[in-house]
């Protein structure tokens, strides 16, 4: 197991510095397109632009890294993000807006599939949603110091400053794969007999790898609505501070941060579908916890349970997926699964908020989110966890 994480801890070091970056926006970009004249629903709108963006590069950035390794896509993943989130920050036409958002998508992206990718592959076998929790646990850590600090950063010196402070860390990830990816073995991939190739082209057919998408996206609706609309519900109508909204997206990382590994563990003993299944009805339970919330507290109490239902269903979902792909196919797997499971269903739930808060309001807006998690948590009951068959023994 030691030398499995030795393996995976260049390219982990390397995620931390794009999810931060990412934290760093994640909870002022909504409100700053507001601030800058957009209406709710637009924002809505354009936050979806972004996933889309998402949903574009995280599958393709996958099917790269399995044909030409990880280096590329992670060296494009930071330098061209930082260059396109300057563009944004000096964009002041909507068109350029929209424009720098989709490239930002789909450039952003390339850290997520070749990263997810690269660990599956070097995870042991009977430890796949343990090495998923790391992950996990990587993203949970970076969630809570760019939250924080964007809070403050916005309150005080403004929303430019927040910008200024991404770029520069993507700068930064950019050095570091610059410097810790020149090894060879990062560069090129291994390539698959045809029979194993054959068997990759079916596993997306696969019944099970089908359902396990849309249950994730269900799941992945409330994340839409929560990383775009719970700013302005916070801000517009609970009337609580900027700074608030980085301390409880904090709180929502340092969540991830502790249980990432322990549920990945529980998963693998457990059983994988069991914990997805309650992880849905705690995360339908926090959409109704959003829309009655009206102080710092309520809010702080929701947000704590969403980010358990998010943390129980990652690294299971995530193991059952690597377990259904070859090895050499990790991260073309993981790419698809990140970019078509994942944030199609986090670009749902950012564009269909968008006008549920315009016709229904702020608070019916999260029912909405309810109403999708117990969708899938209903699919879930009748899904299939066996593997396909498509799956080769990982690397130890």
């Amino acid at each position: 197991m030691k030398k499995s994480f030795n393996k995976i801890a260049p390219v982990v070091s390397i995620l931390v510095t794009g999810m931060l970056s990412i934290s760093i926006l994640e909870p002022i970009i909504p409100l700053y397109l507001v601030h800058i004249g957009f209406s709710s629903k637009m924002t809505g709108v354009l936050i979806s632009v972004l996933w889309l963006g998402m949903v574009i590069g995280e599958s393709s950035w996958g099917w790269i890294a399995d044909k030409t390794g990880i280096r590329i896509p992670m060296i494009w993943g930071t330098w061209i993000s930082g260059l396109i989130l300057l563009c944004f920050l000096l964009a002041k036409e909507t068109p350029i807006i929209f424009i720098t958002l989709l490239c930002l998508g789909l450039f952003r992206s390339a850290l997520f599939g070749p990263a997810r990718g690269y660990v599956g592959t070097h995870a042991p076998a009977f430890k796949k949603a343990a090495f998923m929790g790391i992950i996990v646990v990587v993203i949970g850590g970076s969630k809570s110091l760019g939250a924080l600090s964007s809070g403050f950063l916005a309150s005080n010196l403004g929303y430019s400053w927040v910008f200024y402070v991404a770029i520069g860390i993507y700068i930064m990830g950019g050095l570091i794969t610059t410097i810790i990816l020149r090894d060879s073995k990062y560069n090129t991939t291994k390539f698959l007999p045809k029979k194993e190739h054959s068997s990759f082209k079916g596993w997306y057919k696969c019944h099970s790898v089908s359902s396990l998408c849309i249950i994730t996206s269900c799941e992945c609706f409330g994340l839409g609505l929560f990383i775009t609309f719970l700013p302005l519900l916070i801000t517009q109508v609970a009337g609580l501070s900027v700074a608030s909204v980085g301390v409880l997206f904090t709180a929502r990382g340092v969540i991830t941060m502790l249980l990432g590994i322990p549920m990945g563990i529980l998963a693998d003993r457990k059983g994988k579908k069991m914990l997805m299944m309650i992880a849905l009805a705690i995360s339908a339970v926090s959409m109704i916890g959003f829309s009655q919330a009206n102080s710092f507290l309520s809010f702080l109490a929701s947000v704590l349970l969403f980010d358990l239902g998010l943390v129980m269903f990652s690294p299971a979902a995530l193991a059952i997926l690597s377990d259904s792909v070859p090895s050499e196919r990790q991260a073309s797997a993981m790419g698809i699964y990140g970019g078509i499971c994942e944030n199609l269903g986090i670009m749902a739930g950012a564009f269909s908020g968008g006008f549920a808060w315009k016709i229904f309001g702020p608070r019916a807006t999260f029912w909405l989110g309810c109403l999708v998690c117990m969708a899938g948590l209903i699919m879930c009951l009748t899904f299939n966890t066996k593997k396909s068959g498509a799956a080769t023994k990982p690397a130890n």
